[in-house]
């Protein structure tokens, strides 16, 4: 009785998430859909710079990855043959934002430089408390939460489950780790009304 009383609250908050004015963007992926709710009151510039990819149709195509278990799932930077995809404008940190790294939220990767994010982003697996602002003293920077899964956590969690190898890739000097084995494909994202 108590799960169905969850599933019921679960599915609430979800119908009420969709209801609300924020942007949504629905990403189809080659193991189902998921929508995410983007936050422009706390990250505008970052929800500006992520909006912009979706018209521009940047993430048809690509492929998650990054799948580390109980950590992120990571997408944004090259598509089915491995070519790395290259966006020239970067986005200033918004970390500042009030925003946690929580389960199921997105957040922009970016380099060594806090202003350098771009193109990727993840969707954290778990509390990720230590990619905060205020996280980590080796990193006072964090990383720019911007959005949120309303909709197709299941979903998330199959591409957090896919086999993960050591891969060379091009662009990289060293070998990327938690190289998904077989892709996980963006077929399509775009914002939903």
């Amino acid at each position: 009785m108590v799960n169905m009383a969850a599933q019921e609250n679960e599915n609430d908050n979800e119908e009420s998430e969709e209801e609300s004015e924020n942007p949504k963007v629905l990403f189809d992926t080659s193991l189902g859909t998921f929508m995410v709710e983007l936050y422009p009151d706390k990250a505008p510039l970052t929800v500006q710079h992520f909006l912009k990819l979706i018209d521009e149709d940047y993430y048809d195509g690509l492929i998650f990855h990054r799948v580390v278990k109980d950590f992120v799932i990571q997408t944004g930077s090259f598509n089915q043959e491995l070519e790395h995809q290259e966006v020239e404008d970067t986005v200033e940190n918004e970390a500042d934002n009030g925003l946690s790294n929580e389960k199921g939220t997105l957040a922009m990767a970016r380099g060594s430089d806090p202003d350098s994010a771009s193109s990727d982003f993840y969707i954290n697996l778990t509390d990720n408390k230590g990619l905060d602002r205020e996280g980590r003293p080796d990193n006072p920077h964090g990383y720019t939460v911007f959005g949120k899964v309303i909709r197709g956590m299941d979903v998330i969690e199959k591409i957090a489950k896919v086999k993960t190898e050591t891969r060379e890739v091009p662009v990289y000097d060293d070998p990327m780790e938690h190289f998904p084995i077989d892709n996980v494909v963006i077929k399509q994202a775009s914002t939903y009304e």
